[in-house]
């Protein structure tokens, strides 16, 4: 099978029926919420300290009057409306960041599937922005990435990779790499290089300078684009979190969130590394 940036034709929604479009569409409004309710209480769970929530229990409510949510009233976007923008018992307004999240989820699924149609590579694609939104999210919030959901890129790369070719570009032909290997390389490399500068800042500052989840991430993100991709993320990263420095200082804070600067990168690579598709869905 060929790779994601091998892949030369397009695929219109002429092929699409309406029905499929429709419940193609309330499928990314259910994901886009779902990856809300992760969110939410992944947060909820680190800033309070409780174990009392998880992903699939209690059932949805407001968080600011704990009042269980109307099944009508959890339709993805269709509540939010419903509702007007507020909590029906205390009137406490919900943010933005729910319809936000979905609509988000809504244009990016229409968009894979328009130039990827329905296949592997678009619901791939669907599954790791779900978990780069959940990672840059909370790393840019709460400066945390959580283990359960960021390990998920390591097994990601490596089977994507293996089985499918997804991200193996032509630098793997050069150094004659196997998928495997490619995607070995690039998690050692990644897990490796973040980990060394650690090292060395803490042997002259006696403190950590990165977290540990960030080397996991980059370690992932490796094993996905290849070790080849790694100097490039990291220089985009660098750019992102020099930005977010600026604008840091003026919030009072020196932190900077890596985690969210590397998926930015590893992004943006994956936009420059797929130009002439997207060179030839401009021109079409």
């Amino acid at each position: 099978m060929g790779n994601i940036y091998n892949f030369s034709s397009l695929n219109s929604f002429n092929s699409f029926s309406t029905i499929e479009l429709f419940l193609y569409s309330l499928f990314l409004l259910s994901i886009g919420s779902f990856i809300s309710v992760v969110i939410f209480r992944t947060s909820s769970n680190l800033h309070n300290n409780t174990k009392e929530l998880n992903i699939l229990s209690p059932r949805s409510f407001c968080p600011e009057c704990n009042h269980q949510i109307k099944i009508l009233h959890l339709l993805p976007l269709i509540g939010f409306f419903l509702q007007l923008g507020k909590c029906k018992i205390c009137k406490n307004k919900i943010p933005f960041f729910y319809p936000i999240t979905e609509i988000s989820f809504l244009l990016i699924g229409l968009l894979l599937a328009f130039v990827y149609g329905f296949g592997i590579f678009c619901f791939f694609l669907l599954f790791l922005f779900s978990i780069f939104y959940i990672l840059f999210y909370l790393d840019l919030k709460y400066y945390y990435l959580p283990f359960s959901i960021n390990i998920l890129l390591i097994p990601s790369g490596l089977l994507g990779n293996t089985f499918f070719n997804i991200f193996v570009d032509t630098n793997s032909l050069i150094f004659n790499l196997s998928p495997l290997q490619f995607s070995l390389y690039g998690l050692l490399a990644g897990y490796i290089s973040l980990w060394s500068v650690n090292f060395i800042f803490k042997l002259i500052s006696k403190k950590d300078g990165i977290g540990g989840g960030d080397f996991i991430l980059f370690g992932g993100i490796g094993s996905l684009l290849g070790p080849f991709s790694l100097s490039v993320i990291l220089f985009m990263a660098s750019l992102f979190g020099c930005l977010m420095f600026l604008i840091s200082r003026k919030k009072h804070t020196k932190q900077v969130p890596l985690g969210s600067c590397l998926i930015l990168g590893s992004i943006c690579y994956f936009l420059i590394k797929n130009f002439e598709l997207l060179h030839g869905f401009l021109v079409i």
